[in-house]
């Protein structure tokens, strides 16, 4: 026993002699040079653990920070121990005017004894504009089609966004497919809700997104991506139409360590297992120019802006009609192209007939990434005159894209046959040219004989004041408009506290969103199931605790269910479900979490929290 304890003496001197004759001090870093709006790192590091004190920074913003990490090591080398320690405090700061700055020294106090870091110099290049298209976004890189093939070397960003169209040169009107993706090297998350990306100029139909991820090799490194958002859109104009950079919120890891008390021993004995913090960051986009070529000129007639594979077919519901009866010529126009933006033809009708307001109804739909339909022109006619009349062949135009040219059709011309009705014949009814958009009226029996019937007089003696049912009635009635307007206004009160509205909703609302989540876990289809359920525990703490989603955070939520009084157990149930839900989205099918236990346990979170939270 006593040749143990001299043994751990040994040691316990040596790691002793190592670790104080370290030598103290502290370096401070930072990249030399920076975008103009971009997050940078400013670290410090030191032999020891202490305070920091950061220098008035004029130029820069302070974001966030100080993240701490302390690591030690020991080394036996030829029987000589050796051992370092590291601690290193990082601080997310950014510049918006271009520049060189000094970053002056930081002041570190370890114990009683004080030092100071070297000063650095940071160079900014570019204006805040500028950076806004993308230099926080990690998305350096352009694209030359939807397989994301980049021609350009990309920051070391963890997270980044990129906006990938199928094609960069497309005429006015021509449909393409343009998708938001994203590319993460660690686990990671949109700290709020996710905006839909705007493209202005286009016309922007929504397609589903992808609901699987996949691992792409990007100049070496092994990132995992996912679809966020997929759209098919229809530039409006011709020029360089630019999608503008798109600002989302996310949430990265860093790596932290708590430190302890600074000792000799504790610091011998520290944790070696680092752990992680999430930390906000705001991700950008870079902007993507789309080359619009305008239409060739020379359109010829019956064009109406159409563009694309289209077909077009017209006839009239009948040949023969009676006077002031209707008849429509139907136009069909179908194919693939920018069906909702064709405009109406126009049509040489005959004279001396009403013409009313041409319906146009649309029939779109997607097939793979392309928009295609039927949209149908349907012009209604009333025969006001007796003969045979004649519509001139009508002629339709369209620009075929993939030809590059203009391509027509015409039909036959139109006869129909307008003939007298027996009962105007008979009745010798005068015929009243109408005007457009009248309705379709009896002109022999719109105006009516005077009536010659003596309508009937009521004594005064039977007048309804003198009745008390009237009044007893007409007392009731007031009551109940009394009634009527009291519950009105509670009402319209409840509804005006958005607050009260939302948490007696959140219950409901949750229980629909588990409900979706129930039948895709009984389809077999866990990434919605995963997607559901996460979205049904947010949303309902949302909209009980009335704070925006973009807000939320586990720390927050950590802190008000801690004030409310909540049970630690319940607290830890929430976080580890939240955990198993975004950690099953992104994982391999074989590390998935069991999709009925984690239900179960989801519907039983819900239930205690409605139970236990209570909102003064």
């Amino acid at each position: 026993m006593s040749s143990i304890k001299y043994i751990l003496t040994v040691v316990f001197s040596m790691a002793a002699y190592a670790l104080f004759g370290q030598q103290t001090g502290f370096v401070a870093s930072a990249p030399a040079t920076v975008q103009a709006g971009q997050q940078f790192q400013y670290t410090v590091e030191g032999s020891e653990q202490g305070n920091v004190e950061l220098p008035v920074l004029e130029d820069f913003e302070l974001l966030a920070g100080p993240f701490t990490s302390f690591s030690s090591s020991t080394q036996w080398v030829n029987g000589k121990m050796t051992a370092k320690a590291t601690a290193s405090y990082t601080y997310i700061l950014r510049g918006n005017t271009a520049g060189e700055f000094i970053i002056p020294p930081a002041k570190v106090s370890v114990k009683k004894e004080n030092f100071e870091t070297n000063e650095v110099k940071v160079t900014i290049v570019g204006s805040a504009s500028s950076a806004s298209s993308g230099s926080n976004s990690g998305n350096t890189g352009t694209t030359t089609g939807s397989s994301g093939t980049s021609t350009e070397q990309i920051e070391e960003q963890p997270v980044f966004l990129r906006v990938l169209p199928s094609r960069r040169s497309v005429y006015v009107g021509e449909q393409f497919v343009s998708e938001l993706k994203v590319y993460t090297s660690v686990n990671t998350r949109p700290s709020g809700g996710l905006k839909e990306l705007p493209y202005e100029g286009f016309y922007k139909h929504t397609l589903e997104a992808d609901q699987t991820s996949s691992r792409e090799n990007i100049d070496g490194k092994m990132h995992v991506t996912q679809v966020l958002q997929r759209h098919i859109l229809i530039p409006q104009k011709a020029g360089k139409l630019v999608v503008e950079p798109f600002e989302s919120e996310w949430t990265v890891p860093r790596r932290v360590n708590n430190p302890r008390s600074g000792s000799m021993f504790d610091q011998f004995f520290n944790d070696p297992f680092d752990r992680y913090q999430e930390v906000p960051v705001t991700i950008r986009t870079k902007p993507v120019a789309i080359d619009v070529k305008p239409l060739p000129a020379g359109a010829p007639a019956g064009f109406t802006g159409g563009v694309g594979d289209l077909n077009f077919t017209a006839a009239l519901s009948a040949d023969q009609v009676h006077v002031n009866d209707a008849i429509n010529l139907v136009i069909k126009i179908s194919g693939t192209g920018n069906i909702s933006l064709i405009g109406t033809p126009r049509i040489d009708f005959p004279p001396d007939h009403d013409v009313y307001e041409t319906n146009k109804s649309s029939n779109v739909r997607t097939t793979g990434n392309r928009i295609s339909g039927t949209v149908t022109f349907e012009y209604p006619i009333v025969a006001r005159h007796a003969g045979n009349f004649r519509i001139p062949p009508l002629s339709f135009a369209w620009f075929d894209p993939v030809a590059e040219r203009y391509k027509s059709v015409t039909t036959d011309e139109f006869i129909f046959t307008v003939v007298k009705g027996e009962e105007i014949m008979q009745s010798g009814q005068i015929y009243m040219p109408g005007s457009r958009g009248d309705d379709v009226e009896n002109i022999g029996t719109d105006i009516l004989d005077i009536s010659r019937t003596v309508p009937g007089f009521v004594p005064i003696g039977k007048s309804p004041v003198t009745n008390y049912l009237y009044w007893l009635m007409y007392v009731f009635l007031l009551l109940l408009f009394l009634i009527l307007v009291a519950v009105i206004r509670q009402r319209n009160k409840q509804k005006a506290d958005i607050r009260l509205l939302r948490n007696r909703k959140a219950n409901k609302m949750a229980r629909r969103r588990m409900k979706a989540a129930d039948k895709a876990r009984r389809m077999n289809n866990s990434e919605k199931f995963f997607e559901e359920t996460e979205k049904a525990i947010w949303g309902y703490l949302s909209d009980k605790l009335s704070i925006e989603i973009s807000a939320l955070s586990r720390d927050r939520v950590s802190v008000v269910l801690k004030d409310a009084g909540i049970a630690e157990t319940i607290q830890s149930e929430l976080l580890r479900i939240i955990d198993d839900c975004e950690f099953s989205r992104y994982a391999p099918s074989s590390e998935k979490s069991d999709v009925d236990t984690l239900y179960r346990d989801a519907v039983r979170l819900l239930h205690n929290l409605e139970n236990n939270i209570h909102v003064r």
